[in-house]
């Protein structure tokens, strides 16, 4: 067999210059160990210089109200590192992560807001994740390993402290002024979440998000109930999912368009998606009631579990979802429900339908900056970014600071 002269050279480059050297490549695991094997580190370099990425697993919280919580997968002993915490900084945060929204209703014939409509101040979903100082302009990502997911806790089992490891240069970082902290590595910015007593598996990690957060929390449930009486949120798509999916009581197949919607759905805030893919050379053509005909395509499936993977098993990838109208339902819970439907076109051009679409290919999406959790009553507020820890160099808010004279 003869190889193209570029594949051969990179191919005798993995071998030996004869048989007898098989033997070692073989023994040491393969072609890359046996050229490189300084890439096998021992578990005290590890420990050393570099992180466990898997420590933390996601659970529903065990705390009322705070819906998911990140879990220790095994046994942490106080003073380990729990997970990496490298920090994104989002100059002038407060300002970027507030927007406007006006409340009211539109006039399509005059392009404007019917008397009445308000604009409300917001502020960005992403403030809740974000650690704060009062002193500092700047807001901070903690972009670890579901380190977003880790709740508050007065009793927490863990702190924030700054890295050790030698190949980040957190000197440098603390010493930049905040304008020019967006050009710094993450790696140069690099927190640890630390476990302050010993920790069993299965615990749920908690930190300390500080007094100004707790009173904020607490004043927040306190109004809460008021807020109930004089709103009522719609459903998420998260809630219509479980119920269509059977996340609570078995299967429930989707409306058509000539069936009554869902309980609680509302159009302005989810819309329906479905993941189509279907093949454009067996086409059927149904004859409407006004004479003109429709093209009907069917649905390409996607090869099931333990099956060799086909090429048709990317229907059911989110590059082919786009919004759908549920013409017909067919099919039951036992034998699985399938539906007729017709995709939301984004270019100009006739109607299509898609048939033997299954009920896993379609879902709920909510609509931008359109769910419950993106109402003006819910509840915003930063992490507090401990004072201990917090670089003078950064506090661009503080006068006293002399760290800014050439501000």
């Amino acid at each position: 067999i003869s190889l193209p002269k570029k594949r051969a050279v990179a191919a005798r480059s993995l071998l030996p210059d004869t048989y007898h050297g098989l033997q070692k490549i073989i023994d040491a695991g393969g072609s890359a160990l046996h050229s490189h094997p300084e890439v096998v580190k021992s578990l005290d370099w590890l420990k050393n210089n570099a992180y466990c990425q898997d420590n933390l697993v996601p659970g529903v919280s065990k705390i009322e109200h705070a819906g998911r919580g990140a879990f220790v997968s095994r046994d942490i002993k106080k003073g380990q590192v729990v997970a990496p915490v490298p920090l994104v900084p989002i100059n002038n945060g407060r300002i970027i992560l507030e927007y406007g929204k006006i409340i009211g209703e539109f006039d399509e014939e005059t392009g404007a807001y019917e008397e009445g409509a308000e604009r409300v101040d917001l502020k960005n979903l992403l403030l809740n994740y974000v650690l704060e100082h009062p002193k500092s302009s700047v807001l901070f990502f903690p972009a670890g390993p579901l380190v977003p997911y880790v709740n508050h806790g007065k009793k927490a089992n863990v702190k924030l402290t700054w890295s050790s490891k030698s190949w980040s240069n957190i000197e440098e970082s603390q010493n930049t002024s905040p304008d020019l902290l967006s050009e710094v590595s993450s790696i140069d910015m690099m927190l640890e979440l630390v476990a302050t007593r010993n920790i069993k598996k299965g615990e749920e990690i908690l930190l300390d998000y500080g007094d100004e957060w707790e009173k904020a929390w607490n004043d927040h449930v306190k109004n809460w109930k008021a807020v109930m009486k004089e709103i009522t949120f719609s459903k998420s798509a998260l809630s219509l999912n479980a119920i269509h999916h059977g996340a609570e009581k078995g299967i429930k197949p989707f409306p058509t368009s000539s069936e009554d919607p869902d309980d609680g759905v509302d159009d302005e805030s989810v819309e329906l998606m479905c993941h189509i893919l279907y093949d454009e050379d067996k086409v059927e053509r149904r004859r409407n009631q006004d004479g003109t005909r429709t093209k009907v395509y069917p649905w390409i499936p996607h090869a099931p579990d333990g099956e060799k993977r086909l090429k048709t098993d990317v229907a059911i990838r989110g590059v082919n979802r786009m919004g759908c109208t549920i013409t017909e339902r067919y099919g039951d819970e036992t034998s699985g429900y399938k539906y007729l439907v017709s995709p939301h076109r984004v270019n100009a051009g006739p109607s299509v339908l898609v048939k033997n679409v299954p009920h896993d290919a379609i879902r709920y999406v909510d609509k931008a900056y359109m769910s419950p959790q993106h109402d003006r009553h819910v509840f915003r507020h930063t992490i507090r970014f401990p004072d201990e820890i917090f670089p003078t160099k950064w506090k661009d808010l503080d006068k006293g600071n002399k760290g800014k004279d050439e501000l």
